[in-house]
């Protein structure tokens, strides 16, 4: 029994890096919860190991000042059941959110203190064989192969799901490889040195502007902390430091993908015009912001006819792409200021610690991962944040300001030492308070794996529901959404992707598929009123359903509350003209096309409503048009 339980750190730590690793096959968003299952257990695994280091009671403070805040901003949210419970595809709700804090902590304990050498060591040997299977996987996909499964026309991401993710994870492992330990040997020497390649590997073949701005961070800083370590003159230092940049920049030239992606603004300008919009949507309540995971459905209303014209509707925006921008759409000003405090506590922790650390090795792993961490959070300026990355920093940072610690301060105050005696408060400290932490600890974990689990499994049935709606099968789909749900009833977006499922087939004239549509829509708006995607899905299954005066009454709201939407101008158009209303419909058609003058949709239903009015000349103009677009 002893063993097992000195075991338990090395297993958090595996598990940790394990994390990166492992995705869903067949589950509908497969790189979301089954992460978040295997962080769990790393978290009850750490929870449960013997070591005694912990934050230090100023980042535990600021910890706990964000957490408070963020409660507070879920529950004056619109939708505070909504917001707690996270919305698809990355779910960042109370759990999620809950789980990122419990990684920090857990980190302290693991990776804190000074006796933590040789579990930073250990930690090396995972991250290596992760970058190795990573690099892998990456080189198949950069060669054009999906052996993960996914869509051929987005951009792969490995067990990441998502190529700046990939990028991401890339530099943070190259950074704490690249840290180095000294009581390496044989093997291990090998493994590290061929795992940091590949990490680096991972980031180049992820093509991310911010991935590789990151890694050329790390490699020019731990370079540098390497010659250093080695009294190499100042020179030296240097032509080093150009060396290791322009390995990375000659790595960049050499992989096609990675050297256009650099080399495009294709989505800058779209970045740019995002975060524009996200501070109107911050100025609209800078306090409380709209709440954790609020962000999705509150954006539409402050889009404008640039947004139309540069990015469209088809995938609506679920985070500023910018940490700070979603800090502050979150939870206000005050939400980023306790991160902000929480940030510069823990750099002044991890700053007493390198002045403290008693070997030099201690000194540059601390140094090196605290500006691999920085480099993250650079990234991160244009990026979200996601279970696959996130954990695995929030690990990395605990371990960074972890402190050797027995438990509360002894208060010496008179007052106090006139109740309880300062040795009886120290035995208190050191003996009751952890246990009960720890059981309090476990008993939130078993909390969080009785959420997490089913929602994993529910993931089978929602792949299969989408599946089966997309080959015509609906009253399969149907069983199979409902399953879902059965398995996470607090998810309002199990209701939204089922409308959405049957809301294609429905377009093609399934009727059943809209009446689900209709089912499905309705639920998720009860759950989210605000959700555009929800109330598009529902109007769909109206209009498809013989219901054209509900579709539009939804569809006139609709367009209030986001009035640069052209697919509700689009629907609308259709609603009008199966309403009499042919004027009215063709209006909107054709508001529709020059809110996005790219968009052939709009011209190919007004080529049908011309050919039905009789006007043949119309018809004909309309889909010449939108043939031409269609080819661009």
């Amino acid at each position: 029994m002893k063993q097992a339980i000195t075991r338990l750190p090395a297993l958090c730590i595996i598990l940790m890096a394990g994390s990166i690793l492992v995705f869903q096959p067949g589950g509908l968003f497969r790189f979301v919860w089954i992460k978040l299952v295997v962080v769990i257990i790393a978290v009850l695994a750490g929870l449960l190991s013997p070591l005694r280091a912990r934050l230090p009671w100023a980042v535990q403070a600021a910890t706990a000042a964000c957490v408070v805040w963020s409660a507070v901003a879920m529950l004056v949210s619109d939708t505070p059941l909504a917001s707690m419970a996270g919305r698809w595809p990355r779910y960042e709700g109370l759990l999620t959110l809950g789980v990122y804090v419990a990684v920090f902590a857990v980190g302290a304990k693991v990776l804190g203190g000074a006796s933590a050498g040789r579990r930073r060591q250990l930690l090396s040997m995972p991250l290596a064989a992760v970058a190795l299977v990573l690099l892998l996987i990456a080189v198949l996909e950069s060669a054009g192969l999906r052996p993960l499964g996914g869509a051929a026309d987005v951009r792969p991401g490995a067990t990441l799901g998502n190529a700046t993710d990939q990028g991401l994870v890339g530099f943070v492992i190259a950074g704490v490889l690249s840290a180095g330990a000294s009581s390496e040997r044989g093997w291990q020497v090998w493994l590290r040195h061929a795992g940091l390649f590949a990490a680096a590997g991972v980031a180049i073949l992820s093509g991310s502007r911010a991935a590789l701005a990151g890694l050329l961070i790390v490699a020019l800083f731990a370079s540098c902390m390497w010659m250093r370590s080695r009294s190499w003159a100042r020179p030296k230092i240097a032509a080093g430091a150009m060396l290791a940049a322009a390995g990375v920049a000659g790595g960049v030239l050499l992989v096609p993908a990675a050297r256009d992606r650099l080399l495009s603004a294709g989505t800058v300008d779209g970045r740019w015009l995002l975060w524009d919009r996200s501070l109107g949507l911050i100025g609209a309540d800078p306090v409380f912001g709209v709440g954790p995971s609020g962000f999705v459905d509150a954006l539409p209303a402050y889009l404008n006819g640039e947004w139309a014209r540069s990015v469209g509707d088809s995938f609506p925006a679920d985070s500023p792409h910018s940490w700070p921008l979603q800090l502050l759409a979150a939870g206000g000003v005050p939400l980023l200021s306790f991160v902000l405090v929480l940030g510069a506590v823990a750099v002044f922790a991890v700053v007493r610690r390198m002045k403290e650390a008693q070997y030099g090795a201690d000194r540059r792993y601390l140094a090196v991962v605290l500006v691999t961490v920085a480099a993250d959070g650079l990234a991160l300026l244009t990026h979200f944040t996601a279970i696959g990355t996130t954990a695995v920093v929030a690990f990395l940072c605990g371990g960074l300001v972890g402190c050797e610690g027995t438990g509360v301060p002894v208060l010496r105050s008179r007052a106090m030492a006139g109740v309880i005696p300062a040795r009886l408060a120290a035995i208190f400290a050191g003996i009751f308070r952890p246990a009960v932490s720890t059981a309090a600890g476990a008993v939130l974990v078993a909390a969080g794996l009785a959420i997490a689990v089913p929602a994993t499994i529910a993931e089978w049935p929602m792949g299969a529901g989408a599946k089966a709606a997309a080959e015509g099968d609906v009253v399969l789909a149907d069983q199979a959404f409902q399953q879902a749900r059965q398995l996470r009833p607090w998810d309002s977006d199990t209701a939204l992707l089922a409308a959405q499922a049957f809301a294609g087939p429905a377009t093609a004239g399934d009727q059943q598929a809209a009446r689900y549509a209709v089912e499905w829509g309705s639920l998720a708006r009860e759950r989210t009123p605000r959700s555009q995607e929800a109330g598009t899905a529902l109007a769909i299954g109206y209009l498809y359903s013989g219901d054209p005066g509900a579709a539009k009454n939804l569809l006139d709201g609709l367009v209030r509350e986001a009035p640069y939407s052209t697919g509700l101008y689009v629907h609308r158009g259709v609603a009008q003209f199966g309403l009499g209303r042919a004027a009215e419909g063709i209006a909107d058609l054709e508001h529709a096309a020059a809110l996005d003058p790219g968009l052939d949709t709009p011209w190919r239903i007004l080529s049908n409503i011309y050919q039905r009015l009789g006007n043949a000349e119309a018809a004909q103009a309309a889909s010449q048009r939108a043939d031409a677009l269609s080819r661009r």
